[in-house]
């Protein structure tokens, strides 16, 4: 068996083509960069709507007992099952919801809206009373100090105050669907200079 070499035959390739191939590549490039950037900046704008629906959904949630506050100067939240009732009533307003918590603005949120996590945070002197409402509706009561009590996005509790999370779709683009979460914390603070005064 004798062995030969084989010789490579040199491609000749036209002038320009390189360039070609190079300005294609580039176009490609450009063109993926390009869409990147919008889809982050669809993102973006829906994280940020989200953020300050749910942060006046919370405060229109949190009535507080004026009768409480007259007597003891402590901000507490009455009747938590009626702040939640009032809360899914600001979302679907604040977020311009149909009655399957579907969304017009389908750039925005492009399927339905659930809310995942509820939570009342009643402060009075140094505990914390806590209600939390799951995705059913069912709700939870416990008890913790305060410096302890922590919302779900690591905040610490120092007021009465009301946390709130849902879970929505995105809908980017070429049609991808990005299931969204976002969560807000929003405090109930009284004016300590009139409560000094």
């Amino acid at each position: 068996m004798s062995l030969k070499k084989k010789r490579c035959l040199r491609q000749s390739t036209e002038s320009g083509q390189v360039e070609w191939a190079t300005g294609l590549f580039f176009l490609l490039f450009l063109g993926i960069l390009l869409c990147t950037v919008l889809q982050v900046d669809i993102y973006r704008c829906s994280a940020r709507y989200l953020e300050d629906a749910l942060a006046l959904s919370n405060l229109a949630s949190a009535v507080v007992d004026v009768e409480e506050y007259g007597i003891s100067h402590t901000l507490t939240i009455r009747d938590p099952l009626q702040a939640y009732e009032r809360y899914q009533a600001a979302v679907k307003g604040n977020l311009d919801l149909d009655e399957n918590w579907e969304c017009g603005a389908v750039r925005m949120i492009s399927g339905p809206v659930n809310i995942v996590n509820y939570t009342v945070y009643n402060v009075k002197d140094s505990a914390v009373e806590i209600y939390r409402f799951d995705e059913n509706g069912l709700m939870t009561r416990w008890n913790e100090t305060l410096g302890t009590a922590a919302a779900p996005n690591g905040v610490l509790i120092e007021s009465t105050g009301v946390y709130s999370e849902i879970t929505y779709e995105v809908e980017g683009l070429f049609g991808v669907k990005v299931r969204a979460r976002k969560g807000k914390l929003a405090d109930i603070v009284a004016d300590t200079e009139q409560k000094n005064n």
